[in-house]
This record gives structure tokens, sequence and C-alpha cells, in this order.
């Protein structure tokens, strides 16, 4: 019977993390990342009501975090650079199982301090702290302000016309260069965006327009997100 309980426990678990998912396609990463912290929130405070007389806490916490990482830790751990834009959005889910272990175990007002925490935590991720960590992987700064530097001596690319593309063509102008993916959903979110800045620029000799496709490990001819 314990053994049970615990595998429907991570079947519950790992059910509520695929569903989860896609809304980082349809929504955004930071909806994603609320509606899973209070999602996992409230199931792990479920599972510690209904479980209570089969398996302790710890077991019940152990069979969440299981359900949770079993698919998305070995993809993680293989392609670990591919899935570090997303890695806040399943560290908030688990945010959520620790938070309802939190709160089932409150016996003083004290004890409300980890719990308040994680939730500042989770409020400050949704409106801020998402642009810093992509402003960190993008630019490699918190801000996303980046300093000035020198182009590489050589650089050489190829137009969607086959033409090269030298550092010869930069000099004197400024330079747009939007880098992208086939995986990536943000860039093609953002695609208009920099169609319409094209469509503006065009005819300025001045100002130059690049989108470059930069594949990852993961991407595959032919398909994209």
């Amino acid at each position: 019977m314990k053994y049970k309980s615990a595998f429907l426990i991570v079947i519950i678990s790992l059910v509520l993390m695929v569903a989860i998912s896609p809304l980082r396609g349809f929504r955004s990463i930071q909806e994603s990342s609320l509606i899973g912290f209070v999602a996992y929130l409230y199931l792990t405070l479920f599972c510690l009501k209904v479980f209570k007389s089969r398996l302790t806490d710890w077991q019940i916490f152990s069979a969440l975090l299981l359900g949770l990482w079993l698919l998305q830790l070995p993809i993680r751990i293989t392609h670990f650079e591919g899935t570090l834009g997303t890695l806040p959005d399943m560290l908030l889910h688990t945010l959520g199982i620790v938070c309802g272990l939190f709160y089932w175990k409150i016996k003083r007002p004290f004890d409300l301090l980890p719990l308040t925490l994680c939730c500042v935590i989770v409020v400050f991720m949704y409106f801020q702290g998402y642009d810093f960590w992509f402003n960190e992987r993008n630019y490699g700064t918190f801000t996303g302000r980046v300093a000035a530097y020198e182009l590489p001596v050589k650089f050489e690319a190829f137009d969607e016309q086959k033409n090269t593309i030298t550092e010869n063509d930069f000099n004197g102008k400024v330079v747009l260069l939007d880098f992208w993916f086939t995986r990536c959903g943000a860039c093609f979110e953002k695609f208009p965006q920099v169609q319409s800045a094209f469509d503006k620029l065009k005819s300025d000799p001045s100002v130059v327009v690049f989108a470059i496709d930069k594949p990852i490990e993961e991407d595959k001819p032919r398909r994209s997100f």
C-alpha cells in the first residue's frame, strides 16, 4: 500500500508537470512559473492531507519532487546550455512543493517566514526576475547593458541569397544583429518586431539589420518550435 501510494503521487506530479509545460509556448514563461508554483503548492497540501496515514511527510515530499523532475532532469543534464533559459521555471515549481511542506508544518507565527520569503521570490521572478535572467543569458549582464566592443578582425557570413557578408559591410554603420534558432519560441514572437524595424530602416544606408540563425544541438532541419 505504501509503495502504491508513493507511485500514485509520482504519477500525479508528473502529469501536472506535463500539463503545465505547454504554457511556456502559448502564454509566457512567467505565467507558467506562477501557475506551476500555485498548482504544486496546492498539490503538496492535498497529498499531505490524503496520504498522511500511509506515508511520512518527507516521503510524500520526495515523491512529488521525483514526479516533477523525472522527465526534466535528464534532459537538462544532457542539454544543459540549451535548457538554461527555462531553468527558473523548474526551480519555481519545485519551490511550490517546498512551500506546501512549509505551510503544512507551520506551528508558530515565526514559521511563516520561510513561506513568506518563498512567495516574495515568486512575485519578484514574475515581475522582474526573468528579465534579469534573460539579460544575463543573452547579454552577460543582469541589467542588459553591454559595453562597446570591437568587431572580430575577420567576420564572414552568408545571406539568404548566398552573398558573402564581411566586417567591411559594417564599417561606419549602425548594426542590428538578431540571433535566433529554430526551437526558440520567443525568437518567433519577436520576428514581427525585427521585420518592422527592417522595413523602416532598409532605405537608410547607414543602418543594417541581420537576423542570424545560430543553431543549437536540439535543432532539426525543416523543424521549428
